[in-house]
């Protein structure tokens, strides 16, 4: 038996959107990098970090700070700092 109709869609009436390119997501995709802040600033940002992280996974490591952006030298010189920064701000646990 022979088929009287197809399977084709019709044609598109309208020009196609343009669609994104690379560039567009690169700036949402990457971690912004750290090393401008200044040391100040650097200490509040990797308490912050290390309490979300505490929060989300129970910890966080060395090499998870520098995939947040902060550089080696940075977590070398303020990890410290920072890790009783978090305790201060997370306050008396249960």
């Amino acid at each position: 038996m022979r088929r009287t109709s197809c399977n084709r869609l019709p044609a598109a009436s309208r020009a196609p959107t343009i669609q994104p390119t690379v560039p567009d997501y690169i700036d949402t995709a990457l971690v912004k990098p750290r090393s401008p802040l200044s040391p100040s600033e650097t200490v509040k940002r990797m308490a912050d970090d290390m309490r979300a992280a505490s929060y989300r996974e129970g910890g966080i490591t060395e090499d998870d700070l520098e995939r947040l952006g902060f550089t080696r030298a940075q977590i070398k010189a303020h990890a410290a700092d920072a890790r009783v920064l978090a305790h201060q701000l997370a306050g008396p646990s249960l």
